[in-house]
Formats: structure tokens, C-alpha cells, sequence
């Protein structure tokens, strides 16, 4: 059986050639003008213009490329070979100038040794790494004193619900399926639906939870001092089963809310971290 990063690595470089076709992740619109960041991030994260922004695991760019139309000096990395082709690729075709780095997050000091002023991370990111406090250290590392690190992401107890409602065994109602706290060893999951275009089945895929409070003690190990960190009773993908589109703001892609019948539940988080002066 492959390793974990053997096993993920194939699954994102299926799933880039999934997501390039017909307009399904909105390569199309962005191609066209549109931004392909949410409300939240650009809100939180503010003015980048003329600030270095490392984005990892960017998957193929967009959001990458978003922040350079915002007038950020983007590096993108991803350890999808695929990805890495298709977000190069991309930058071209819209003339945007961007660097496009094909690496594990845990093997990228091997590769760059620059520092930035924003670290930026979001949505669907933090389950396939296996390491927070690693992580946390890998994002101090890249950091400038006083850069930003921000990560928008999907919240840990939203992950204790099923994210489809036949999982959910025909009940009306959300009950927890899932454990809360990180095993160490992970979850292989041998089949699930494709997030972006509902249908697809993509090959297997190798995941780890993390509480809040992994992610938190990460970055404060690190050395980094938290700004804020806020909750929210909606998500920018249907990240638990029965959640509805309540907010679009294009095609293909808006916010999930649960409907009223159920009680608010956090389903998403923000935390914008600083790395101290030295």
C-alpha cells in the first residue's frame, strides 16, 4: 500500500484534472475578471499591495493569482506536479507574474529559503497535514518579523458531523460520527464524492484531524502572537451534510449555513497570527 503522501499526492494530481474541466472550479471566470477570494479573507487579511505572500498548499492558483490582482508579490506552493502545470499555466494565459513552487509543505526548506511578509493559508488545508507543530514552526519560519500569517478554514468540529446526508443514514437530524481530537495515525478514506463538482468519485485520499487547539498551541510554540481568531455558523463549501447555499457571490462558490431547524454550530474559523519583532 502507498504512504500516506504517496496516496495524497496521486489523489490532488486526479482531482486537478477533475477540477480544470469545463469551468467547474471557475478557471473560466477568473480568466475573465472575476476574484476568486471570499468576502472574509479579503476583509481580514486587508491591504497586501506590494507585500511578499507565500500561499501554501495553493492547489492550482487561483486564490494565489487573486491576491497578485490585489497587488501582492505571490509565491504559490502545492506538491501536486498537476497543479503546479496548471497554475503555471494559468499565470501566463492571464499575464500575471507569479512564482509556482512544487513541494510537500514539510520538504519546502529544501527549496526556499526566502521570508514574507504574509503566510497564507485557506479552506481544506489543515487535514492533510499530519504535523501541527511542525507546521506551525514551518509557518514562523517563513515569516518576516513582524509578517502576518492568516488561515480561513473549515472548522474542527464541523468535521465530528458527516458531510453528506446519505452518510447521515437518512436521519433529518446531524449527530457526531467522527472523533474531535488528532490520531496520530490518520484516516484512509478508499472513496468520496468530489467537493467541486458533486459527482465525480476521486481515488483514495489520507486525512488527520485536529482540534482547535492543535492548531492554536502550533503557532504559539512558534513563537507567533494571535490577533484574533473567530468562529463562524457558516462555511465556504458544504463542509456538513444539509448545509445550504445562503450566500453566492458567483458561480461557483458562496457561503453554507445550516438550516434554522438545527442550532448554530461553528463551522469555520479565521486566525491572523504576527510574528514578533526581533
Amino acid at each position: 500500500m502507498s504512504s500516506p503522501q504517496e496516496t495524497n499526492r496521486y489523489h490532488w494530481d486526479e482531482v486537478t484534472n477533475f477540477h480544470a474541466r469545463d469551468n467547474i472550479y471557475g478557471i473560466e471566470e477568473f480568466k475573465a475578471g472575476a476574484c476568486r477570494l471570499h468576502r472574509l479573507e479579503r476583509e481580514e487579511l486587508g491591504d497586501v499591495s506590494g507585500k511578499t505572500l507565500l500561499h501554501l498548499q495553493c492547489h492550482f492558483g487561483l486564490d494565489t493569482l487573486s491576491w497578485a490582482t490585489r497587488g501582492a508579490i505571490v509565491t504559490g506552493v502545492d506538491f501536486s506536479p498537476n497543479a503546479i502545470r496548471l497554475a503555471r499555466s494559468i499565470a501566463r494565459d492571464v499575464g500575471i507574474s507569479a512564482r509556482f513552487i512544487e513541494s510537500d509543505v514539510y520538504a519546502l526548506p529544501e527549496q526556499l529559503s526566502d521570508r514574507f511578509d504574509i503566510v497564507f493559508m485557506s479552506y481544506g488545508v489543515l487535514h492533510w497535514l499530519p504535523d501541527m507543530k511542525e507546521w506551525g514552526r514551518l509557518v514562523g519560519r517563513f515569516l518576516k518579523p513582524n509578517g502576518v500569517f492568516y488561515i480561513i478554514e473549515g472548522h474542527p468540529f464541523a468535521h465530528v458531523f458527516p458531510i453528506d446526508t446519505d452518510i447521515a443514514d437518512g436521519s433529518k437530524d446531524l449527530y457526531p460520527r467522527f472523533p474531535y481530537f488528532h490520531n496520530p495515525t490518520g484516516t484512509r478514506w478508499e472513496q468520496n464524492i468530489d467537493y467541486a463538482d458533486g459527482v465525480t468519485r476521486t481515488p483514495p485520499e489520507h486525512t488527520w484531524q485536529h482540534s482547535m487547539g492543535d492548531v492554536v498551541n502550533a503557532l504559539v510554540d512558534a513563537g507567533l502572537r494571535i490577533e484574533f481568531l473567530h468562529e463562524f455558523p457558516f462555511c465556504a463549501w458544504k463542509v456538513v451534510a444539509f448545509a445550504e447555499l445562503v450566500e453566492p457571490f458567483s458561480k461557483s462558490h458562496g457561503y453554507y449555513r445550516l438550516p434554522a431547524r438545527f442550532p448554530s454550530l461553528p463551522l469555520m474559523f479565521s486566525i491572523k497570527a504576527a510574528k514578533p519583532a526581533l
